[in-house]
């Protein structure tokens, strides 16, 4: 095998490795450039002089590693690579989250306390989210989690608590 084509393997198999940053190949891509380097390497391998062979053994791996390593560290900071990685939320700007429904305070032994929630059986109130079926409404002057019939019920509609099963409260709108 001529130089010539173990150097254009070589280059195949650092484009696979940057490939591999990009696609989600599951390996395969990584492979393919494992496979590239060693035909690269067993082209150049001469045993007259192995020098050339043994650099790109030392070569590959290196430039595989360092490419990987770079690519992942710094596209996400680049604005087309901000598009590719999810990032955590902030916390500027971020709405403060609800207050804890008192209806379902945790119990000492964990868990919701259901008592409290059957006491809401019958009592109206109004839906703060839309309920597709779940959602969240204020009954009683608290906010409950709460699960319609089945049926889509729009945020600020009036509701009713028709059962509690467990910690599930079902609702069911009032028609005005």
């Amino acid at each position: 095998m001529s130089l010539g084509f173990a150097i254009v393997l070589f280059a195949i198999g650092v484009l696979l490795v940057v490939l591999e940053v990009f696609l989600p190949s599951f390996g395969v891509l990584t492979v393919g450039a494992i496979v590239c380097f060693a035909f690269s390497i067993w082209g150049v391998y001469d045993p007259a002089r192995p020098a050339g062979a043994i650099a790109m053994a030392i070569v590959a791996p290196v430039a595989s590693i360092a490419i990987l390593y770079f690519g992942l560290k710094y596209i996400p900071r680049t604005s087309w690579g901000r598009g590719l990685v999810l990032r955590p939320p902030s916390d500027e700007g971020a709405p403060e989250p609800p207050a804890a429904s008192e209806t379902a305070a945790l119990t000492p032994e964990g868990g919701t306390a259901e008592k409290e929630l059957s006491r809401l059986v019958g009592s109206e109130g109004v839906a703060q989210s839309e309920l597709r079926p779940a959602g969240v409404a204020l009954v009683q002057g608290r906010r409950v989690d709460v699960v319609s019939e089945g049926a889509l019920v729009d945020a600020g509609a009036r509701i009713k608590v028709i059962a509690v099963q467990g910690n599930r409260v079902v609702v069911r709108r009032v028609q005005v």
